[in-house]
């Protein structure tokens, strides 16, 4: 009898929440979700044509949806899927509105189209988020960046130029791979494959090697060696985990930070390693004449930029409460200003070497690593 009135219980409790889904509850109908893709003829550079693909979804339920479009530099239309003739270089927002008529929903997509000058000069600067790499100038004009077509990475830290050979080197963290590509994308190829987890990379122009780092240490590779498994064990038994790295040209010294701690140093005939500067922990290296300049992780929240003589003394402050671990310091020797990316905010900032007029340069949707800059065009 227990039973029998345990099993009816269940019955009506069922029929109780049927019930209220049912008459209660009703499902909302689905919202209308605003997208939209674009493609930018003439090689993207101005004047350019853009032909936008409305991809919104609407459901049948909502009413029969209005597109609006706001193109940036104040003109608008409410065609579907428009076609846009940009007759000046820029950055636009282009944003899309969608309305319904029987939901009554007003929602909204914008993303950024840049068209490119074809006359613009300046220095190039690259920087990765991890996926794409991404490249600018740094002129008089408000810094505007374009993907470089062609290159693509799992998770990407670092990248070096070859400014002799006109080379981008990309390492790949993800991958346990390097790629190298032509400075626009182009000849894309796998430089190196099967290496350890590699982040910074530096070039000894005057023996034509690579270096690069791994979980355990620094190994190096001939820049003509087509193959992709010639490599050659530099530094070994690093068990804080080698990161950032440069080269010394001048005194044919290799400088390296790692990310566990110390600041070390070695000289490129293999002689001569040591330590620095002990306790260290941090992402990135870089010789900028007489000074080295790294990062510090201190605390949470607390990653500091310093410099230092090439012996590891005389120790200043560049910037501090930099988000995370920085992952590729630029300088750009034309201003003599060095540039740097805060990985919390998504800010690539830049001052003076002694860490004077220090100014949010640029803003990107996601980290700004990898930074380096080229020689003036």
């Amino acid at each position: 009898m227990k039973n029998l009135i345990y099993i009816i219980a269940i019955l009506l409790t069922v029929g109780m929440f049927q019930s209220c889904s049912d008459d209660d509850f009703p499902v909302p109908p689905a919202s209308t979700v605003p997208e939209f893709a674009f493609v930018i003829d003439n090689d993207e550079f101005a004047p350019a044509t853009v032909t936008f693909t409305n991809n919104s979804i609407v459901p049948g339920n909502v009413g029969t949806a209005t597109y609006y479009w706001n193109f940036g530099d104040g003109e608008s239309t409410s065609e579907e899927n428009p076609t846009y003739l940009y007759t000046e270089s820029g950055a636009y927002t282009v944003n899309l509105v969608v309305t319904t008529s029987e939901s009554l929903e007003i929602n909204e997509i914008t993303k950024t189209v840049v068209i490119k000058d074809p006359n613009a000069t300046g220095v190039p600067i690259y920087f990765t988020d991890g996926a794409q790499v991404y490249q600018g100038l740094i002129n008089t004009q408000a810094p505007i960046f374009t993907t470089v077509n062609g290159v693509v990475a799992q998770s990407s830290y670092g990248m070096v130029i070859d400014n002799v050979n006109s080379k981008l080197y990309i390492s790949d963290y993800g991958a346990d791979k390097i790629y190298r590509s032509n400075l626009d994308g182009s000849n894309f190829e796998e430089f190196r494959t099967g290496v350890d987890q590699p982040n910074g990379m530096t070039i000894d122009y005057e023996e034509n090697q690579i270096y690069w780092d791994t979980s355990s240490g620094i190994q190096r590779g001939n820049i003509d060696d087509t193959d992709v498994n010639q490599v050659e064990d530099f530094v070994t038994g690093q068990s804080n985990d080698p990161d950032g790295l440069s080269i010394d040209l001048v005194n044919r010294k290799l400088y390296w930070v790692n990310y566990n701690g110390g600041v070390w140093v070695k000289n490129l005939d293999g002689t001569g390693e040591s330590e620095l500067i002990p306790v260290i922990e941090g992402g990135s290296m870089l010789v900028i004449g007489d000074r080295i300049f790294y990062d510090e992780y201190v605390a949470s929240g607390d990653v500091r930029l310093k410099s230092a003589d090439l012996d590891g003394t005389n120790i200043s402050t560049i910037a501090v409460n930099i988000g995370r671990v920085v992952y590729g310091i630029g300088y750009d020797a034309n201003e003599n200003k060095i540039y740097w990316g805060d990985r919390s905010t998504d800010v690539m900032m830049r001052a003076n070497l002694d860490g004077s007029s220090p100014e949010a340069w640029f803003t990107h949707s996601a980290d700004t690593r990898g930074i380096v800059i080229g020689e003036l065009e």
